[in-house]
């Protein structure tokens, strides 16, 4: 097993906890808009995918309203921004990885926006060399070409990558680019456990304390064996 250069994170889910406030923006532009809304945040998470014209379509929303959906979202978003954490550990783990030397970048379907103020607010935006949000790239995950982009702003090897994300399409997402996969499965998160397993990570996490170890045993032991939860 190749030694890990580079990781690449989803933020939602993964850096921070912000799936109450994704659930009450989204529900609250569908309602503006005249579609029903999602009562509660488990019918959200039986719902909920990516890429966001994809949950739309799920939704019953015509091609031709989502643009006005996705303005909506984003303007309501803000007022539950105070929804919006960061995971406890996230802060250890980076400062580990960094220590290790490891090049660290996020590449999420956040609203560019969004996703960059999150990561100054928590201090931890100093960690990452890139960050790719949903106006950075043409495309969304579960298409390759956000984390394909990300690897060419840092100039490193998809077979020496790693993308960390908590949903179906991060893996798959990771999968098509060609780099190592560590699904990140908390209480709560956007997809549970059996979901992201039958797209077969490399690596299944309850946090990102697993992560740093088993990055630290593959790059000083060259583990061959997953080591999942």
């Amino acid at each position: 097993m190749r030694r890990i250069e580079t990781v690449i994170f989803d933020a939602s889910g993964v850096l921070i906890d912000d799936i109450n406030a994704v659930w009450r923006a989204n529900s609250a532009a569908l309602k503006s808009a005249g579609f029903k809304g999602i009562e509660s945040i488990e019918a959200f998470k039986k719902v909920f995918k990516l890429s966001v014209h994809e949950f739309y379509r799920t939704m019953g929303v015509p091609e031709e309203m989502m643009p006005t959906l996705i303005k909506e979202f984003r303007r309501v978003y803000p007022k539950y921004n105070d929804l919006v954490t960061i995971f406890p550990e996230v802060e250890d783990a980076l400062k580990e990885l960094k220590r290790m030397k490891i090049r660290m970048a996020v590449t999420s379907n956040i609203p560019s926006l969004f996703l960059r103020e999150h990561l100054k607010n928590f201090g931890i935006y100093r960690y990452f060399s890139a960050v790719t949000g949903q106006d950075d790239c043409d495309e969304q995950k579960p298409s390759p070409k956000p984390i394909l982009v990300t690897l060419e702003k840092l100039k490193s090897k998809p077979g020496c990558s790693a993308y960390v994300g908590d949903m179906e399409e991060d893996i798959i997402a990771g999968k098509r680019a060609g780099v190592y996969t560590f699904a990140v499965s908390r209480v709560g998160s956007y997809h549970p456990p059996w979901r992201l397993k039958r797209q077969n990570p490399n690596f299944l996490i309850p946090n990102l304390n697993s992560l740093v170890t088993i990055i630290k045993d593959i790059n000083d032991c060259g583990m061959e064996n997953p080591l999942n939860f």
